[in-house]
């Protein structure tokens, strides 16, 4: 637990670094490490968020609002200073996932699901005509 993000109804992204050695290293928790607003948005809510697992210490924070999907790398060379728009697709709150690999996010709309990586859209599955029940958490 390295990192910890936080997504708020207000568009705003907190992100605290380095949260297991402050725990670690401390038996109060008012030695907390100060959070960072790494996002804001007061017209999108944060609808979802999910760490890309780290490859070659780098590690991505996906951040989904109603309008958006956005990547902002956390850590390693290269950290960013503000999110990128991965994809113009957003969705609503409890429709977006990482997949089981942990690579991509996956955005749930009522016309189509979509797959977003840090480089920008991958497939998209499209459905018309057939009503799919599906019994995973993050489709609406």
């Amino acid at each position: 637990m390295a990192h910890l993000a936080i997504g708020l109804g207000d568009g705003t992204v907190i992100l605290y670094k380095h949260l297991e050695q402050s725990l670690a290293s401390s038996t109060s928790l008012t030695a907390l490490p100060k959070g960072r607003a790494i996002h804001e948005s007061p017209t999108e809510p944060i609808t979802g968020l999910a760490f890309r697992q780290p490859e070659d210490g780098v590690a991505h924070l996906f951040i989904v609002t109603t309008n958006r999907v956005l990547a902002y790398h956390v850590s390693g060379k290269g950290a960013s200073s503000a999110a990128i728009v991965v994809d113009e697709i957003g969705c609503g709150l409890g429709c977006a996932a990482l997949d089981w690999k942990g690579r991509n996010m996956i955005v749930a709309r009522e016309e189509a699901i979509y797959s977003c990586g840090i480089e920008g859209r991958g497939n998209c599955y499209a459905y018309e005509g057939i009503y799919f029940y599906f019994r995973t958490p993050f489709l609406c």
